[in-house]
């Protein structure tokens, strides 16, 4: 048995294909939205209305047997009750033994688990494959933590929806028809209380909903605003010590929590005057239908099974409205939620996927900016009209003042942002034209700010390529001057060496640690082209020497951008770029820039313990 029930189930769950992608962008309306998700569902969808149905038609039965079976206990004799009615009874006991179980076992495994568990994985799967297409600089834009929990409330969101739609509209539908029905076939004036009803409960229904939206809305948007600033300040809880006044940021908290308690005592306010007056409609349903059934049957109109079945159907439909209002309401509660996880989830593309690309093919690594402007939609900062080739398998530097730029161009040459004029080529190919990750594939780049994931150190190199062996990250490692270290590691559950965790953003090593892990990747990347963005900045001297030596193994035939503040690292490349202000000012030799006697030898003479040292009105510069 516990075998048949396994495979029933495990069939249910297949009856939907969650990880079914799409490549049109989510719309940003609510209603677009769940329907574009309509497609992989449909067979599940189907057999949640036939399975919902047929258990609310049941459900209708059994209250109208009931009203027969007294009437006919009513003028049937005891001795021949069974004689005359033996296979009524009979049928009844199997509906209620055997049809009714099986049919609420269907439609609670259609719903609850070929709908519940697919359909929230399915646009989980759909949103994450979205945003992951987003550009770096678009996740620079929001809080990490909001558009996390954004990606994952989505998925609820939208099954309750469906599963709620399905279970209020089917089966609610089916009982108010049967019930109408059944009390019609005696006297039509019977339907009368239920239709009086109905209209009313409509019309509050469309008074009240659009107000229930929007309050949830701005509830969702607050509570939503609370999580990203929490997410923020324990990110960064370090800084907040450091720096912050412990008062300044449980005030900050408090600001977030009243308004999230406010926003969800204004959708309380909505719902507690709702449910005041769907209880003044179930009066006066209750005193209308049952009232006039006596009346009828005072008459000689209707049997006493009718008005048992009339306050049975009575209780039900009480019971029945509360039940649709708490799904209405919660559908819109999801619905305004929902359309508050859109305005993340729903954002077009940063910067759009090229349909058919074609992938990047390095030659050399030639790369060529051709009069590249870019301000981050500012009228200021980024860069200015910057024209700069670099040769396949030359090593440059670039170098200046903060914001000079340097790092807005590196990012430009990834893709991580879309230039605003001009355009970037790599062997003659505008990097508009080829696919993104093709792109970053043959780009190997090692920042300031080592990132790593709180996985293995294994992993983390490794990153995702399963066909890396153990040895060639060993090897890696090794010339990253990072085994000796790694060998020693062991996390909170007692795994070891390559194994061990590293923590959330590898916060459990040194940041000379977590840059050599960093290297370690990059060198077993092995791309073309290479970019280093401060990548020694967190070592010590002595690891610092030794991993530049490993740098000009790695450099070998590739073409490298190299950015520093300590000149003494870049002092041997073919080419030193100067940047200020956005532009380049002076490139050339080091031998060459220090004759000029400008602004790289300016840089040169303050140079205090191998950083760029103070600026013209004396601000220390870094």
């Amino acid at each position: 048995m516990t075998s048949l029930y396994q495979r029933f189930t495990t069939a249910a769950l297949h009856l939907v294909k969650p990880y079914s992608s799409t490549d049109v962008p989510p719309p940003p309306q609510a209603l677009q939205y769940l329907r574009s998700h309509y497609e992989p569902l449909k067979v599940v969808f189907f057999l949640s209305v036939i399975f919902t149905l047929v258990a609310a038609s049941i459900e209708v039965w059994m209250i109208s047997f009931a009203g027969e079976l007294i009437d006919t206990l009513t003028v049937t004799s005891r001795t021949e009750l069974w004689k005359e009615h033996s296979a009524k009874l009979i049928f009844a006991a199997v509906m209620l033994l055997l049809i009714r179980p099986l049919s609420q076992l269907f439609r609670h495994a259609i719903n609850d688990i070929g709908l519940n568990c697919n359909a929230a994985t399915l646009v989980r799967w759909r949103a994450h494959n979205h945003l992951s297409k987003q550009s770096v600089g678009w996740f620079q834009e929001d809080l990490t933590g909001r558009t996390a929990i954004r990606l994952v409330d989505i998925g609820n969101h939208s099954s309750d929806i469906f599963f709620q739609l399905i279970n209020t509209l089917a089966y609610g539908l089916v009982y108010m028809v049967g019930i109408v029905a059944l009390m019609s076939g005696t006297d039509a004036r019977l339907a009368i209380p239920l239709l009086v009803w109905l209209i009313l409960y409509i019309g509050v229904m469309i008074l009240f909903i659009p107000r229930m939206v929007v309050a949830q809305q701005k509830f969702q948007s607050a509570k939503s605003a609370l999580t990203g600033v929490v997410v923020d300040g324990f990110s960064n809880i370090d800084t907040m010590k450091l720096f912050s006044d412990r008062g300044l940021m449980v005030n900050d908290h408090r600001i977030g929590l009243e308004n999230t308690r406010q926003a969800l005592f204004r959708t309380r306010q909505i719902g507690i005057s709702l449910r005041t007056i769907l209880s003044i409609l179930e009066g006066v349903v209750m005193v209308g239908f049952v009232g006039y059934g006596v009346w009828l049957w005072s008459q000689g109109g209707a049997s006493i099974g009718l008005i048992g079945a009339a306050v049975a159907l009575t209780l039900r439909i009480t019971t029945m409205a509360e039940w649709i209002f708490d799904a209405l309401w919660w559908i819109f509660l999801r619905v305004g939620s929902l359309r508050e996880a859109l305005k993340t989830i729903a954002q077009p593309l940063a910067i759009p996927v090229t349909p058919n690309a074609p992938e990047l093919k390095v030659s050399g690594g030639e790369i060529e900016i051709n009069n590249v402007s870019h301000h981050y939609g500012m009228n200021a900062g980024g860069l200015n009209q910057v024209s700069l080739t670099v040769k396949a398998g030359e090593k440059i530097a670039i170098v200046g003042r903060s914001g000079a730029g340097k790092s807005t161009l590196v990012n430009l040459i990834l893709r991580f942002h879309e230039a605003e004029h001009g355009s970037i080529s790599i062997d003659g190919q505008n990097i508009r034209d080829v696919e993104q990750d093709s792109l970053r594939a043959s780009i190997g780049m090692v920042s300031q700010q080592a990132a790593l994931l709180n996985r293995s150190v294994r992993e983390n190199i490794a990153l995702g390529r399963q066909e890396i062996t153990d040895l060639k990250i060993e090897n890696a490692a090794r010339e990253a001057r990072a085994h000796e270290f790694i060998e020693q590691l062991v996390d909170s559950e007692g795994r070891r060496g390559y194994d061990a965790h590293v923590g959330e953003r590898g916060i459990k090593l040194s940041g000379g640690q977590r840059q050599r892990i960093a290297l370690s990747r990059v060198i077993l990347k092995g791309a073309p082209i290479l970019i280093l963005d401060e990548a020694t900045s967190a070592l010590d001297s002595e690891v610092e020497a030794q991993i530049q030596l490993a740098l000009k193994e790695v450099m070998s035939n590739k073409t490298v951008i190299a950015i520093a503040h300590r000149l003494s690292t870049i002092a041997s490349m073919d080419r030193i770029i100067v940047m200020d202000d956005g532009a380049i000012v002076e490139e050339g030799a080091h031998q060459e820039l220090l004759a000029k006697d400008t602004l790289y030898a300016k840089f040169w003479q303050r140079q205090s313990g191998g950083f760029i040292g103070v600026s013209d009105n004396g601000q220390a510069e870094q």
